[in-house]
């Protein structure tokens, strides 16, 4: 009798296998992250560039785009496309606490990254929640290793209310 396949990898692994295959199926797709909501880099896989500075912006940018869409009455903010002289930004909401950032060529095909993220999203979200006690800072204990390696001092924590 066969035991059953059993997937050893931890949830960063997980995700970053899934950006890794965004890549491949998504033609002018350069690279791709995902951070918490507030920021922290969960895993990356962006040649080049510094990817724990893309992770803050990228907060950023949900923020404002989850007040934006709010304020204007169309709803839970899902996504956002900017298109540059160079390429594109696309950042997409990963349930409450995560963001999904993908960087195009000018040769992204846009309507297929739509496509692949839909589902590729709800994989993430899941791989994400496997992480132990969450990864919001005010439910780590002192010394956490957080899931880009840092270690969480309880000095980091954000004031109550935040």
């Amino acid at each position: 009798m066969t035991m059953p396949y059993i997937d050893e990898t931890t949830p960063e692994e997980r995700v970053r296998r899934e950006l890794r295959g965004l890549r491949d199926q998504v033609v002018g797709v350069y690279g791709s992250l995902v951070a918490t909501s507030d920021g922290f880099l969960v895993t990356h896989d962006i040649p080049d560039l510094e990817p724990t500075r893309i992770a803050a912006l990228v907060a950023t940018t949900l923020g404002l785009a989850q007040q934006a869409t709010h304020v204007t009455g169309r709803g839970r903010f899902r996504e956002s496309v900017a298109r540059g002289s160079d390429g594109y930004l696309a950042v997409f909401a990963a349930g409450d606490k995560a963001v999904l950032a993908v960087l195009g060529t000018n040769d992204l095909n846009v309507g297929m990254l739509h496509y692949q993220t839909r589902d590729l999203i709800g994989r993430i979200v899941d791989h994400l929640t496997r992480f132990e006690g969450g990864w919001e800072a005010d439910t780590l204990p002192h010394g956490a290793v957080l899931p880009h390696g840092a270690v969480f001092r309880s000095s980091d924590a954000p004031p109550p209310g935040r």
